[in-house]
């Protein structure tokens, strides 16, 4: 395994035992989810060639952990999120470990803080009603577009020179509201069913779009510790049904040419951290 990548995970794990600390201080619970279970159900770990940690929560709960940090989080650490940094253009928050760099290429020109970190993704109601997702998708879809736009955020690969057209009339047309008027908006549309009683919870920062992010709420309800790397952290109950709902056949690793830097980290410095 590259070294650079086995050091980031590591740092990574270390500041998922700080949400987990916190996590329990405040009686919090929260889940793995994505490769990460993935990751601690088929590697009991770290898939080998991933390069991030997420974790999820209720949308109550991750109210309530962002208020935690602000009193009890180590010093060590930066939660970054729309409030604490104004150039992050994201509808979750990282948990930063302070004094490293971990540069993805599509936030490059972003002038917000870029270290080492552990996504932290709120999870919100899924209305019932058919039609009503749709709009919410669609809703959700274009504000949060409209902000990463509005911080320079890269979302084009080379060569697509029509999303690239696309995102500089997205950032026009952002320019002309206030930040702080885009993000509530977004989160008035993430939040807007949260005070019924719904069969599917979504997160809407997920990257593989509302459809597939949209999971049962018993998943997030029910959760127990599993083992990762030489750690125990927590994941849903039915992890196998969550699973196979986002991977299907989650136990047979994907071809070669498959595996890889999902977020094209660009730079990294462990700072302090290079032993």
């Amino acid at each position: 395994m590259d070294s650079e990548l086995r050091k980031s995970q590591l740092l990574q794990l270390q500041i998922a035992l700080e949400i987990k600390r916190v996590c329990q201080l405040h009686q919090i619970p929260y889940f793995m989810i994505a490769g990460t279970l993935l990751g601690a159900v088929r590697h009991k770990g770290f898939i080998p060639w991933d390069d991030d940690m997420d974790v999820g929560m209720l949308r109550e709960d991750y109210d309530r952990f962002v208020q935690a940090c602000k009193v009890d989080l180590d010093s060590r650490y930066f939660l970054q999120t729309w409030d604490t940094d104004s150039h992050f253009g994201l509808p979750f928050a990282k948990l930063m470990l302070k004094g490293t760099a971990y540069v993805e290429r599509n936030a490059v020109k972003v002038d917000c803080q870029k270290g080492i970190f552990v996504d932290v993704f709120p999870f919100d109601n899924v209305p019932e009603d058919e039609e009503k997702q749709k709009k919410q998708d669609r809703d959700t879809y274009l504000l949060k577009r409209l902000i990463l736009a509005r911080n320079g955020y890269q979302v084009w690969e080379p060569g697509q020179g029509g999303k690239k057209a696309v995102y500089g009339f997205l950032s026009a047309a952002a320019h002309l509201f206030p930040l702080s008027v885009l993000h509530n908006r977004l989160l008035r549309k993430m939040t807007a069913y949260n005070g019924e009683k719904t069969q599917k919870i979504v997160t809407f920062g997920g990257s593989y779009g509302y459809q597939k992010e949209s999971i049962r709420r018993e998943w997030a309800e029910n959760v127990r510790e599993i083992p990762f790397e030489d750690a125990m952290l927590s994941a849903p109950v039915d992890y196998d049904g969550y699973l196979r709902a986002f991977y299907g056949d989650y136990m047979t690793p994907p071809p070669e040419e498959k595996r890889g830097d999902r977020h094209n980290i660009v730079n990294i410095d462990f700072g302090e951290y290079t032993d």
